[in-house]
């Protein structure tokens, strides 16, 4: 396979790897020219700009919106009063800002006619803006707002207005000029919704009063075509005559009751004899008289008897006075008797009459009631029109009223005084502020250089044409490999985490799990970096198995730890031992190594059999990554077999100034072989 085919199919097994700190200072060390001359552009700039900016005057005026109302009339006013929640607040900046308080403003002062605002600027298509009137007023109102600001003050109500002007003197005077713009348009408001209140109101009421007239007329017109009468107090005449006619009624019967009783007692007393024991009869004069005569007359008849016989003439004409007398009695009982049954009869009559006139009277109001149905719609009617006349006409006074005494929601609490220094531009800020920002731009810069200049591959002294994966600083160390994991944010720790990472973001997604480590020679630290890797992942919570397949000089379990190995990678190809006796475990992290034995010197064949391809396979699949250190290139015969098993190779060189023909020939050797993908870790 050629070696730029083999360089192409390296570069798809490496992915994005996080950016540090130190990358970071590596690239500004290393851009620094780049940075320097973009920040001194930035700088340059904004110096030129800032000589170019106009020189303005700021001035604030600070206006309150008034929490407080007017009591004196006591009622509401047309316009509610303004709120001052921050929506309400937030509201009140807008009127501030809008064009139309804006356009008021630029009338007021006549600034369409001066230089800073007016300008002489001309129409996109070649035209004089002053041609047009309207345009050159928009234009002045934009260039206007441009200039004003409004902004809240804290928690509290106040909004103080900002105008930003060429001297001192003309951004007080329009500061103060939109706050008295705006107070004044908040009290024309007012005026304008009471006048045309009071006119509609006005109108409402001539409307309303004529409704009434129609109402009261059309009640009294219903009546006298009816002849419907009601009382002083409002009551039907109908009802007034039901009620006095059931009073008499009520009367008159109970007087045919003791008419009827007083005439039923006499006529018992008199159909008995007794007629003369009768209330009436005793009471009589007449009969008091006649029963006087009467009296004399029974004592004369007594007298009389005692000294003459009955047929005394004497005794006789006495007898003869008291029949007399008893039969005037008589006569004047049952002519007291016929009185009172005449008094019956006149009080039966009256009843009679009363009880006729009554029901006549009740129909009358039956007849009425129903016509007063239509009589009581009509009342509410015009009650109705009664009160939303009076209700109109009692608003329409009380405007009227208030209408003398309004006042603004805000008022100025503070004008806009005349600046004694201009406000904008902060030049030396500005040019301060210019340095850091050019400094990061030119990190910016720096970063698209070089991530741009990553797909274009970097010529290295001793880089031959493949892709270099890592440099990898202070491989040479002894103890390189346990940087790993007690310093993990060594330059190398880092430098090795960052290979790994690509190794295994490539794995997750189909790249390379079985990687062969190799170098062109012994001693450039091919084993140190096979471990090292392999500490790596397993930290990132991988399963690793090393295979140390360097039978002639097994370099990677005396950097674990382990002297003598008695049962290795011979002793499990030979079928003498499983291979879970033979893996080791790494005495720093949880990789597992599979190292030879003392006596796999004399077995260096079986590196080529199927037995050992099988065995590699066997670990791809148990394992996420499976690392191979393999024996140097340059003269190993199991080389080629070893690099056929594994899914990409990685070449372990020193890198020195000058080209080295080992590696070289070590490509060579690996392009004839063929290989997989080959990328290359610099040593330093």
């Amino acid at each position: 396979m050629p070696a730029g085919t083999m360089a192409g199919n390296a570069l798809s097994m490496r992915a994005p790897v996080p950016f540090r700190l130190n990358d970071l200072l590596l690239l500004a060390h290393r851009r620094n020219p780049l940075i320097l001359t973009v920040a001194a552009a930035c700088v340059a700039l904004a110096a030129v700009v800032l000589l170019l900016l106009p020189t303005l005057y700021s001035a604030s005026a600070v206006v309150m919106l008034e929490q407080r109302k007017n009591n004196v009339a006591g009622v509401s006013a047309v316009l509610s009063e303004l709120p001052t929640d921050p929506a309400s607040v937030q509201n009140q900046i807008q009127i501030l800002t809008s064009r139309d308080l804006a356009s008021q403003v630029v009338d007021k002062l006549d600034l369409e006619h001066d230089s800073e605002f007016a300008g002489s600027g001309f129409h996109l298509f070649g035209g004089d803006a002053a041609a047009d009137p309207v345009v050159q007023h928009e234009r002045v109102v934009t260039k206007f707002l441009g200039r004003l600001s409004v902004e809240n003050e804290g928690l509290s109500t106040a909004l103080t207005i900002t105008f930003k002007a060429s001297t001192g003197e003309k951004a007080a005077r329009i500061a103060n000029a939109v706050a008295e713009s705006y107070v004044q348009s908040q009290l024309d408001a007012k005026s304008m919704a009471t006048r045309e209140a009071t006119d509609w109101l006005e109108g409402r009421v001539h409307e309303l009063s004529r409704e009434v007239q129609a109402a009261d007329a059309g009640v009294e017109r219903y009546k006298a075509l009816h002849n419907l009468s009601d009382s002083a107090n409002g009551t039907p005449l109908i009802e007034q005559q039901i009620n006095t006619l059931s009073t008499q009624l009520v009367q008159a019967k109970a007087d045919l009751s003791q008419k009827q009783a007083t005439f039923s007692r006499v006529d018992t007393l008199a159909r008995s004899g007794h007629g003369a024991d009768i209330s009436q009869a005793v009471a009589s004069p007449l009969i008091i008289q006649l029963r006087s005569q009467e009296a004399d007359l029974i004592r004369s008849e007594a007298e009389l008897t005692t000294k003459y016989g009955p047929k005394h003439p004497k005794l006789i004409a006495v007898q003869s006075q008291k029949h007399d007398l008893e039969q005037k009695i008589s006569d004047e009982v049952a002519r007291l008797g016929g009185a009172l049954s005449n008094d019956v009869s006149v009080a039966q009559a009256q009843v009679a009459a009363l009880e006729n006139s009554l029901a006549n009277v009740e129909r009358q109001a039956q007849a009425e009631n129903l016509m007063r149905v239509k009589l009581k719609t009509l009342q509410v009617n015009a009650a109705s029109a009664h009160s939303i006349y009076e209700a109109f006409v009692a608003r329409l006074h009380t405007i009227q009223d208030q209408s003398m005494i309004e006042a603004p929601d805000a008022h100025i609490i503070s004008h806009a005084a005349v600046p004694n220094a201009p406000n904008s531009p902060r030049r030396m800020l500005i040019l301060a502020a210019s340095i850091p920002i050019g400094l990061l731009l030119g990190l910016l810069a720096a970063l698209l250089t070089e991530r741009l200049g990553q797909g274009v591959p970097r010529q290295h002294a001793a880089q031959p044409p493949i892709p270099v994966l890592a440099e990898l600083p202070g491989v040479s160390h002894p103890r390189a490999a346990d940087l790993i994991v007690d310093w993990p944010t060594s330059p190398y720790a880092l430098a090795i985490a960052r290979l790994t990472s690509s190794i295994l973001y490539g794995a997750q997604r189909g790249g390379p799990r079985t990687i062969l480590v190799t170098s062109p020679q012994a001693g450039e630290g091919a084993p140190t970096v096979a471990l090292s890797l392999a500490r790596s992942a397993a930290a990132q919570g991988r399963r690793v198995v090393v295979v140390d397949a360097n039978m002639a000089k097994p370099a990677v379990a005396p950097l674990v730890g382990y002297r003598a190995v008695r049962n290795g990678m011979a002793e499990v190809l030979a079928g003498r031992a499983p291979l879970s006796r033979a893996l080791l475990k790494d005495t720093r992290s949880n990789v597992l190594l599979l190292s030879p034995s003392p006596v796999a010197g004399k077995m260096l064949g079986r590196l080529s059999s199927a037995r050992m391809a099988q065995l590699i396979r066997h670990l791809a699949r148990v394992s996420d990554l499976t690392i191979i250190n393999a024996p140097p290139a340059l003269g190993s015969t199991a080389l080629q077999f070893l690099a056929r098993q594994a899914d990409a190779v990685m070449l372990v060189a020193r890198a020195d100034v000058n080209p080295r023909p080992d590696v070289m020939q070590a490509v060579e050797i690996l392009a004839r072989i063929p290989a997989p993908p080959i990328g290359m870790v610099l040593a330093a």
